[in-house]
């Protein structure tokens, strides 16, 4: 196999294969990236862990010699890291392959391409389609409400579910509860009542998205595949039953609701935040005629407060919310994000939501 391409095209592709190669010895071969080189399809990167896998065809290659070869990633990733040329050339033979620039070369011990397994190419009839953009912005709306220290268990992925034209991811750790519905198009009769995506793989997917593009999601009983642009990602399903979410988000019909933006609430609770302690970690809100009160202290730190200007009328409501909770998800939305608040009524959890159909419950600290 030889092979020259435009570093700069070449790096990103072998960035997110890389990512998904095992990092534990589930099988050595699998810690390396699959190439394969053909002159008519040109040349496609492959990664498997066997929980997940990556095929991504790279852009910008010229194929002089077709075949297949297997490349160890971390001395890869150095070499396209390090060396500054634009252009590189690469040529395999059963036991080596030789990277060279234009005034450095590298020769790499490598193993047998046929011990890899190839990756699942995207050939389902029936899937869902959304944007790029749309997915992006669900993942980073709700994986950080996920158990991320449980991967294997329900809480440790997010939710799925997709009907004729929306989709619904949610998350949750059992203290907290992230949704986002967003818009996504069946084709022939694409449905998912219930399904859980590892965390770990939205975060990687996520990474490999290009906004403007669009993404065919098709999952089955114990994996979902994915395909935009120039990549196809599959990943295993997490087993086991998740919460009736539904359950749990309170009535807001009858609730107050107090109007913030984003940006001020994230800045005032990192401020009251600041005079907080592991073993007094909460941050006390209080609503109250016309502002909201958020205050911080600790025994031998003391105690800090400041206020947001809000539009409130009703009667006095104090009470106390996990602070990383709360910044958790102010992190993920922009700043100028206009937020509906409503505070817990009885054993009620704390809720918030915006007008691009998002929700996100917290429940409140013992006092």
């Amino acid at each position: 196999m030889k092979i020259s391409f435009a570093r700069d095209k070449f790096s990103p592709a072998f960035q997110h294969a890389a990512s998904v190669a095992a990092k534990r010895d589930v099988k050595p071969i699998l810690q390396n990236v699959k190439i394969t080189a053909d002159k008519k399809t040109g040349v496609l990167l492959q990664a498997t862990d066997t929980e997940y896998g990556i095929r991504i065809q790279v852009e910008e290659c010229d194929v002089y010699d077709g075949g297949e070869a297997i490349l160890p990633t971390t001395r890869v990733k150095a070499i396209l890291a390090e060396c500054p040329d634009e252009t590189l050339t690469l040529e395999s033979t059963d036991s080596k392959t030789v990277i060279s620039g234009f005034r450095s070369k590298w020769t790499l011990e490598t193993q047998s391409p046929d011990e890899f397994p190839n990756v699942e190419k995207f050939e389902e009839k029936a899937y869902h389609e959304i944007q790029a953009k749309s997915l992006k912005e669900m993942i980073r709306r709700t994986t950080f409400a996920s158990d991320q220290d449980n991967a294997k268990y329900a809480l440790g992925g997010v939710y799925f579910e997709m009907l004729d034209s929306s989709i619904s991811a949610v998350a949750t750790d059992g203290r907290r509860m992230a949704w986002q519905e967003g818009s996504g198009q069946s084709v022939n009769e694409h449905k998912v009542e219930s399904s859980i995506l590892p965390t770990k793989t939205l975060q990687l997917l996520e990474r490999v998205l290009q906004d403007d593009e669009n993404v065919k999601v098709a999952v089955s009983e114990h994996r979902v595949l994915f395909e935009s642009g120039n990549f196809v990602f599959f990943s295993r399903l997490v087993e086991g039953r998740f919460p009736k979410w539904r359950n749990i988000i309170p009535n807001q019909d009858s609730n107050t609701s107090i109007s913030v933006m984003a940006g001020a609430l994230y800045s005032a609770i990192r401020q009251a935040q600041i005079t907080t302690s592991e073993q007094e970690p909460g941050v006390f809100f209080t609503f109250d005629e016309g502002r909201l009160e958020l205050r911080g202290s600790g025994r031998e730190i003391g105690e800090g407060s400041t206020e947001v200007p809000i539009t409130y009328s009703g009667a006095k409501q104090e009470f106390k919310i996990s602070p990383k909770f709360m910044t958790d998800v102010l992190r993920v939305l922009n700043a100028e994000t206009n937020i509906e608040l409503y505070p817990p009524q009885g054993t009620d959890p704390f809720a918030m939501k915006t007008d691009d159909n998002y929700q996100y419950i917290v429940m409140p600290l013992a006092q």
